[in-house]
């Protein structure tokens, strides 16, 4: 809602983005386009924040910047703002003591008060004051909920004005000041229903997930997990040596802690069935001394129907492999050499290839044929009858000077994100394929893995020094920390507040995605992991070097209740 609020009310809005370009040129017909004086400029949480409570007139909001981008809280360009009456110097906005003078801290917090249960339980009463029945009348004067006239809708009839001179005026008025939003609701606002009575255990009790089950030989004896995904009730697996498997899976509340049920299952009573694909070897080649994992598989669902990418063919190509037969469905050449690693947006519309050759290649899903009869090209239509995704990359990306090894494409944030054996990582626009900006390694090493969250936090991992470094998505370092052992496999939670991470170590480490510090540590019965996925009930399902699959879920189902006090665990454990 605050997303709403923030565009009706432009003159609150100013007050804020003022010092933030390119937002700056909407104060240009403010104060002489030129900015107010120092001393009441936005320079101070604190004391805004105190003048809000003991000032009548002095009424804001907060924009959705304060969400999610700490950059506009900082004076990066070191920017001239003036000098305060008492000789301070205007630079960064001075943040309240529990931010710990970190701008990220404190846009981190602030987003997770806006999206607590206290504020979910209480909004409506927001809604009431901005939208709803206290907005005018009688309610509004009993809430204090009343503004100059002139911000209401209705309140003047510009369109029929003769005094063009007062009308100026109250057009600058509104201009300046902002309006109060329309109102929408005459009665109150029914209060949001009880949360859904599933805990989210990475947030609240991290502790209470651990090995529930082990599924012994998922592919085969002889036959590493490199890669495990998710879509819908299927689970994929891929081996060694190619070996695929298509398996059915559930929760189940029959079993302690709602654990996971997977067809093939020699268990009758909780068996699912056979498996979609039983394991086999897929029908293509790798290249030499390519180095296959999970950074070249990925498994996405295109217009209902599942497919496996592959990528690292000797031919230069990556395949789309249908997940109903394990045929190979469509097989594309645009790289000038090994296709080493590919990413799929989430929602599979968008698919980044990355190659020996050093680009980056974008591609669409395919949308269908047209059933325009009098398309006088037909060949089109018979040579896409069967594809997934269409032939021609929308954008090569360059700027890489060896191979690229991971990547990360998100159409929400607009970006595609690669990292090389070059130690760089480039971001790149996915719409227009510009060039944003440069990250390095800061020893040069070269970049293993990459993970990207919603919130536009990058991590990055190096085999060369076991090191993880997270960035902003503007470019600021965040955090960095030692990784403690090879890791195999770096995913994010569903809701991108974690990273879960396991290598030769044999443990699954969660670690927060704000600091990089350890949230949890579990024990993965000494294997070595070599793949990792978090279901959307936020455990884990962990692919061993022997072929085993590992089943991480909650222990005491009870624990899926409320009244969970949240266990936030600062320190590594364990």
């Amino acid at each position: 809602f605050y997303y709403g609020s923030h565009y009706s009310s432009m003159g609150i809005v100013l007050y804020y983005l003022l010092r933030l370009e390119p937002f700056t040129a909407l104060h240009r017909n403010l104060q002489g386009g030129k900015f107010d004086h120092a001393d009441r400029l936005f320079q101070s949480i604190e004391s805004t924040y105190r003048n809000c409570l003991s000032n009548t007139s002095d009424v804001k909001e907060l924009t959705p910047e304060f969400f999610y981008m700490p950059e506009f809280l900082e004076n990066l360009n070191s920017y001239h703002f003036g000098v305060k009456q008492d000789g301070e110097p205007l630079g960064h906005v001075g943040l309240p003591p529990w931010a710990k003078g970190s701008p990220e801290e404190f846009i981190h917090i602030n987003r997770e008060a806006l999206e607590s249960e206290y504020v979910s339980s209480n909004l409506h009463h927001w809604i009431d004051l901005i939208f709803g029945y206290k907005q005018r009348g009688k309610p509004a004067v009993e809430a204090a909920n009343i503004f100059y006239y002139l911000t209401y809708e209705g309140a003047v009839d510009l369109e029929n004005m003769d005094d063009m001179l007062q009308k100026s005026a109250i057009e600058d008025q509104i201009a300046n000041f902002g309006q109060t939003p329309i109102q929408i609701f005459r009665k109150k606002h029914p209060r949001r229903g009880p949360p859904i009575p599933i805990a989210h255990p990475l947030y609240f009790a991290p502790q209470s997930i651990t090995v529930t089950s082990v599924v012994p030989s998922a592919i085969s004896s002889s036959s590493s997990v490199l890669f495990i995904g998710l879509l819908d009730s299927n689970i994929v697996l891929m081996g060694e040596e190619l070996i695929l498997s298509v398996k059915l899976w559930l929760t189940t509340q029959l079993q302690s802690g709602g654990n996971f049920t997977f067809s093939g299952s020699l268990e009758p009573f909780f068996g699912i069935g056979s498996d979609v694909i039983s394991p086999r070897k897929v029908a293509t080649s790798l290249a030499e001394n390519v180095e296959f994992g999970r950074q070249c598989l990925a498994a996405v669902q295109i217009h209902g129907d599942n497919y496996l990418i592959l990528c690292g063919n000797w031919e230069n190509s990556f395949q789309i492999i249908s997940l109903s037969d394990g045929r190979i469905v469509q097989s594309i050449r645009q790289h000038k050499d090994v296709v080493s690693c590919v990413a799929v947006s989430s929602d599979g519309s968008v698919i980044a290839t990355g190659s020996y050759d050093t680009t980056i290649m974008i591609w669409h899903a395919f949308r269908g044929r047209s059933n325009d009869k009098r398309s006088k090209n037909a060949s089109n239509d018979l040579s896409t009858k069967d594809h997934v995704i269409i032939e021609n990359p929308s954008h090569i990306l360059c700027g890489h000077d060896d191979i690229i090894t991971c990547l990360f494409v998100s159409k929400e944030l607009d970006i595609v994100i690669s990292g090389s054996k070059d130690g760089t990582c480039i971001f790149h626009t996915l719409r227009e394929g510009t060039y944003v900006r440069s990250i390095r390694h800061p020893s040069g090493a070269g970049l293993s893995k990459l993970v990207a969250s919603q919130h536009g936090r990058i991590v990055f991992y190096s085999d060369s020094d076991l090191s993880l470094h997270m960035y902003s998505i503007n470019g600021k370092h965040i955090a960095s920390s030692e990784s403690n052992g090879r890791l195999n496999c770096m995913e994010l939670s569903c809701c991108g507040e974690f990273m879960v991470c396991a290598g030769d170590h044999g443990q699954i480490v969660l670690r927060s995605m704000d600091s990089l510090g350890v949230v949890w540590r579990y024990d993965g019965s000494g294997k070595t992991i070599t793949s990792l996925a978090v279901t959307p009930e936020e455990c884990f399902l962990a692919g061993t070097k022997d072929g085993s699959l590992i089943v991480f879920s909650i222990e005491n189902p009870l624990l899926r209740k409320g009244g969970i006090q949240r266990n936030k665990v600062k320190s590594s454990v364990g």
